[in-house]
């Protein structure tokens, strides 16, 4: 995240790409995620928590797709098993590498966003399955074993906030609106495919995935805004001290 004064056009943010520091031009945005990801996730948990209506269809759809899944082709199961891998193994090293990188850079509030959005994100995820505890679903010939409590997801926690992240610094550099609306279809598409792998693959009920998904949308909303406009923020405060300073020229380009 750079150059909120542009030394050549003077633009402020306000009057950049229109997808530049939009958390920024529009909080109400994070807000938003923040509200309806938040209730979404404290009325799924609370399902859970009660034994409410939604546990009875979640072992109908795990039973009837488990049933379809056992007779299915190793292709498929082996694709499923990708796409389980991809939202933890690989996408735990997606973060690492996007951690080195933005530090490497100092591009600050990218680094925070990342070390506070995706890896605390993984760190809520340990947090809430430990107070929620809710067992994994079970069967005499599982397709995959994974130790641990169920709720939330974090698979879907990884996901929305490591591949949402990544589509929010990608929308400004896309030139037309054709390429930003396919990265969000193709962000959208691989969220949802790798939920689908962990129900799929008995791992998760779909009130898992539901409440991962939830509970990411929420804590992205508020890191991401938080960060944006703590950095932007800062940056103008910044441009404002050197402006005022002997010789400054009356516009710097600062890092954020």
């Amino acid at each position: 995240m750079t150059t909120p004064t542009s030394k050549t056009s003077g633009r402020t943010p306000t009057e950049a790409n229109g997808y530049r520091y939009l958390l920024w031009r529009y909080p109400v945005i994070g807000l938003a995620l923040l509200v309806s990801g938040g209730v979404v996730f404290a009325l799924l948990a609370l399902n859970v928590l009660t034994n409410g209506p939604l546990v009875g269809w979640d072992q109908g759809v795990v039973q009837s797709l488990h049933t379809s899944a056992t007779h299915d082709s190793a292709f498929m199961v082996g694709v499923m098993r990708f796409l389980g891998q991809l939202g933890h193994t690989y996408a735990i090293y997606l973060s690492i590498g996007l951690l080195v990188v933005t530090l490497l850079l100092r591009r600050w509030a990218a680094f925070l966003m990342a070390l506070i959005g995706v890896i605390g994100g993984n760190v809520w995820f340990q947090v809430l399955t430990g107070l929620v505890a809710r067992p994994r679903p079970t069967f005499s010939d599982p397709l995959e074993t994974v130790a641990g409590a169920g709720f939330p997801s974090g698979h879907a926690i990884r996901m929305v906030l490591l591949f949402g992240l990544i589509l929010y610094w990608l929308l400004p550099n896309l030139k037309t609106a054709v390429w930003r609306w396919m990265a969000a279809a193709c962000t959208v598409g691989l969220i949802l495919v790798v939920g689908y792998s962990r129900v799929y693959l008995g791992s998760h009920y779909p009130t898992d995935i539901l409440g991962g998904t939830a509970f990411g949308l929420a804590w992205g909303g508020m890191v991401y805004t938080g960060v944006e406009l703590a950095a932007l923020w800062w940056a103008k405060r910044q441009h404002v001290t050197r402006s005022q300073m002997p010789d400054a020229g009356g516009s710097s380009v600062i890092s954020g």
